[in-house]
């Protein structure tokens, strides 16, 4: 039997496009392989070009020969030593009547300062003054002739006698004893010796209750104890209130200059010693030369817990032919010389290098360094003198 397959259109155009895709499938393959004839054929990797490293830079400075010198320097102002603190020991009760002294006021020795309202002590003092002059005449009575009394006495006697007689009662022969020893009191030396002696010591007494008060008076008035100028002056006003042992006024001798220099700190004076010289430098251009005093080491042994801080860290100096118009205040550089050395081979400081106590400086020879043991002197701010290990022309190397 024989059968005959008719196409419907819908099938026409299925069997259409799956040709397509056949033929859509078979030209994108070819293109593929067509691709690696496309690109063009990688290039092999070349290696970098050598570079020449930059040649290391130092900073050298040559090994000089000259002269080094280690100094303290320094800035401080012109002070006198010879100063006097003054102030009230006593103020209970007390306000400040005047007070009218500045600082720089020239003032002479016994000059008043400034004074305490004290009203009332000077009331006390004249009340003291006439039991002073009441106790004066006690003295005086005692000391003269009692014959008056002595009479008296014996007529109390002879009354007492012819009483007990005519009334014969023991009330009147005790009075009669009575006036009896009355009288031999009186008739007796050491009894006078005895009166005149307790008048002296009322005297005594009296004057010394007058000289305390005078005593207190003076010491509400604050006295200048020298010839110079005032140095400090307290905040205190008229009519204020003020604490004993205060320091109101500070009074120094303008005579008796001095220079207190006071270093950063103790190390930076260690290697001064007294009788060292001193260059000075005063802010107008005037130079001049003094003496060290006093360091750390010589402070006194009894000066004030604040003083003698101040002082370990400090150096007295004493100037010399300096103007007579200098005043304290006045502004002075200071350098003293602690060591000094000519034709000296000289570093800078900073080239030197200290380990585990080995000292050595690094030596540029050439393109290369080397490292170099070195014995050094005298070492200041910026330079180290070298005595042993290197020789003049050298470089060595900053570090």
């Amino acid at each position: 039997m024989m059968y005959v397959n008719w196409r419907t259109a819908s099938s026409w155009a299925k069997c259409i496009l799956r040709h397509k895709g056949i033929a859509y499938a078979t030209v994108l393959l070819a293109a593929m392989l067509a691709g690696c004839s496309i690109f063009p054929k990688e290039e092999a990797v070349l290696a970098p070009p050598l570079v020449e490293p930059a040649p290391i830079q130092y900073e050298v400075a040559e090994v000089e020969q000259g002269n080094i010198v280690k100094s303290v320097k320094g800035s401080s102002t012109f002070t006198t030593v010879d100063k006097r603190e003054l102030s009230f020991p006593e103020t209970k009760g007390f306000r400040l009547k005047s007070f009218s002294v500045q600082s720089g006021d020239l003032v002479k020795k016994g000059q008043v300062l400034a004074e305490l309202d004290a009203g009332e002590l000077e009331r006390d003092i004249e009340s003291a003054r006439y039991e002073v002059e009441k106790a004066k005449l006690e003295v005086l009575e005692a000391g003269q002739d009692n014959h008056y009394e002595v009479e008296v006495a014996k007529l109390d006697v002879r009354k007492a006698e012819m009483n007990a007689k005519v009334s014969e009662t023991k009330l009147a022969q005790i009075e009669w004893d009575k006036s009896l020893l009355e009288l031999a009191k009186l008739q007796d030396p050491k009894r006078k010796e005895y009166v005149v002696e307790r008048a002296k010591l009322n005297l005594k007494q009296k004057q010394m209750e007058l000289g305390n008060l005078q005593k207190r008076w003076t010491e509400t008035k604050l006295i200048s104890p020298l010839d110079g100028i005032v140095i400090f002056v307290s905040n205190e006003q008229v009519g204020d209130e003020v604490d004993a042992h205060q320091t109101l006024v500070t009074v120094g001798d303008p005579k008796k200059l001095f220079i207190l220099y006071t270093a950063p700190e103790k190390e930076a004076i260690k290697d001064v010693v007294e009788g060292m010289k001193v260059t000075l430098a005063l802010s107008n251009g005037a130079k001049g030369e003094g003496t060290v005093v006093q360091t750390p080491l010589s402070v006194p042994d009894n000066l004030p817990e604040d003083l003698s801080r101040l002082y370990q860290r400090s150096l007295l100096i004493s100037p010399k032919n300096l103007a007579e118009d200098i005043e304290t205040g006045t502004s002075v550089s200071i350098e003293v010389i602690v060591d000094e050395k000519d034709q000296a081979l000289i570093i800078p400081k900073r080239a030197l290098h200290d380990f585990s106590g080995r000292q050595y400086v690094r030596v540029l020879e050439g393109k290369s360094k080397k490292e170099i043991d070195v014995e050094v002197g005298i070492i200041n701010q910026t330079q180290v003198e070298i005595r042993s290990g290197l020789k003049a022309g050298q470089l060595v190397i900053l570090e």
